[in-house]
């Protein structure tokens, strides 16, 4: 994950101490973690319903979890990815082609570089 302890948010925050920001990155990874294990369990065929649903629900955590901390602390060109991936996401629960189930995995891609 890029380094973030240079990053002192938006709005004029004062700079993050380092033990902020490596919190803020330890989040940030969990939640990128638990995103693309969920994606990647939601997307096989042949889950049930109910799993689907709590696979959902997992990711929906997550991405809050990861937007929040992207605003806290994270450079403009992440919080731009951070968005792709928002919207690219409600894409792909609203219509869960493999089409869109690719830009959701190109976005994971790109956040982890």
């Amino acid at each position: 994950m890029q380094d973030v302890s240079s990053v002192g948010g938006t709005g004029g925050q004062k700079p993050l101490t380092p033990e902020q920001t490596q919190h803020l990155q330890e989040d940030y990874q969990k939640s990128f973690d638990l995103f693309e294990n969920a994606l990647k369990e939601y997307s096989k065929p042949n889950v049930e319903y109910h799993k689907k649903e709590q696979l959902k629900k997992v990711m929906d955590e997550a991405l809050d979890v990861m937007n929040k901390t992207a605003h806290a602390a994270l450079q403009e060109g992440k919080l731009t990815q951070e968005k792709a991936l928002a919207n690219d996401y409600q894409a792909y629960m609203k219509d869960p082609t493999d089409a869109n189930q690719q830009k959701l995995l190109a976005d994971l891609e790109a956040l982890k570089s």
